[in-house]
């Protein structure tokens, strides 16, 4: 899979970034789904009606479940995606050093871009400098180039597998030193997969 499914979720006045899952969260080629996975600091205001585009369709925002002390969101769309090759979520977590591609549309709303990165770390947990966004589990990326504001929630994929979404990026003073953590997916399978059948149902 060389380029994941990802969509713009929100507008001009703010948006972010996400991507389309299957509901058994396995690998699902050409196959049509209404889920994705976002960043929950996006979601900290009412978010239902946010318009969502993505690859040649447009919808919007129906419902959406946080992840519990995460900077992950489950979102249900008002409609299905058109028919697209759907990545596994990972059942592990990013190996040190290991190269991966985060997708998003910071910088480019109309098109989603790819940063090169590669795992330099692993955390149990981080912070934004206002407390708003909380990770759990994360993962610390050397990006070239860099993540920046509107690639959170983008997919972040390690052979083939969705290992991770984008939450943070390390700009101090304003400076963007192309350091970014993730929210690593596989510790929070289990809580995934409750908000999907919760969503489903």
């Amino acid at each position: 899979m060389n380029t994941p499914p990802a969509i713009r979720i929100g507008g001009n006045a703010g948006y972010c970034s996400g991507v389309l899952i299957a509901p058994h969260l396995g690998a699902a080629p050409k196959t049509r789904s209404n889920l994705a996975l976002s960043c929950a600091h996006y979601f900290h205001r009412d978010r239902v009606g946010v318009a969502v585009r993505g690859r040649a369709f447009h919808t919007t925002v129906e419902e959406v479940i946080k992840i519990p002390w995460s900077d992950i969101a489950v979102v249900r769309l008002a409609k299905d995606c058109p028919v697209q090759d759907l990545p596994a979520v990972s059942q592990r977590r990013a190996e040190w050093l290991s190269q991966v591609t985060t997708t998003g549309f910071g910088g480019s709303p109309a098109t989603p871009n790819q940063k090169q990165g590669r795992v330099i770390a692993r955390i149990p947990l981080s912070l934004s400098r206002d407390l708003g966004t909380f990770v759990r589990s994360g993962a610390v990326l050397y990006n070239t180039p860099a993540a920046i504001r509107g690639d959170s929630g983008g997919p972040v994929i390690n052979h083939g597998q969705l290992i991770g979404l984008q939450s943070l990026i390390l700009d101090p003073f304003g400076r963007n030193l192309k350091i970014a953590t993730v929210s690593q997916l596989a510790p929070h399978l289990p809580a995934i997969r409750q908000a999907v059948a919760q969503l489903k149902s």
